[in-house]
């Protein structure tokens, strides 16, 4: 199982799908381009499985890879990956203060997602 040791000293457990504490960083030039590639996929497939699986392939295997980040819910740091097969961390980021009611960034995105 993939894990990564925080700085803190969290274990981060890596392979549980769907991990609440991952997220995709979408950089915002490339969503246009994802959002194409997905209507074209939808246009061709001949069935909603078949298009399922185009979009699957879009978002997990072909390009545009993903940057990868985690987030510890020890001590909020995100871990950055410039890709998922990236066996050590591009960058940490520790932030801070914390303004608000969110204290992690997966509780400020299901929230939005709440409303």
């Amino acid at each position: 199982m993939p894990k990564i040791r925080c700085l803190c000293d969290e274990v981060i457990n890596l392979s549980v799908i769907p991990n609440k504490q991952e997220f995709k960083l979408i950089w915002e030039p490339l969503i246009e381009t994802l959002i194409d590639s997905l209507v074209n996929a939808h246009r061709q497939a001949k069935s909603d499985e078949e298009f399922e699986e185009e979009a699957y392939k879009l978002f997990y295997l072909k390009k545009p890879k993903f940057t990868q980040v985690y987030e510890c819910h020890n001590c909020g740091r995100l871990i950055v990956f410039g890709s998922a097969s990236d066996p050590e961390p591009a960058f940490w980021f520790q932030r801070e203060s914390v303004e608000g009611e969110a204290d992690l960034l997966c509780s400020l995105v299901e929230k939005i997602i709440d409303n």
